[in-house]
């Protein structure tokens, strides 16, 4: 039987808390559009995700950001809840 911080402690709610994977777009307040791969809690919709009010920052992998007329790939970028303006889902495969 595991001990009582070990079982609440940060690395035991992140192993608990299985994420799944959403291929999206966010526009962003300044006009700035991230295309990448959203990281949402298991078993919840992308928009359910981001009204949560328990998480401000959202994770993205394998992103490709629009600033203007330049764009840069990144492997990660975590995206303040606050500045996005509209998600665009991509379709899912059939």
């Amino acid at each position: 039987m595991s001990s009582l911080s070990e079982r609440t402690s940060l690395a035991a709610r992140v192993v608990e808390r299985p994420r799944e994977l959403q291929e999206v777009a966010l526009i962003m307040v300044d006009g700035t559009e991230i295309r990448g791969m959203l990281h949402r809690a298991h078993g919840s919709r992308t928009l359910d995700f981001l009204n949560r009010q328990s998480e401000a920052f959202v994770a993205m992998t394998d992103a490709l950001v629009f600033r203007g007329q330049s764009s840069e790939n990144v492997s990660f970028i975590a995206v303040n809840k606050a500045h996005i303006v509209r998600v665009v889902e991509a379709a899912d495969a059939e």
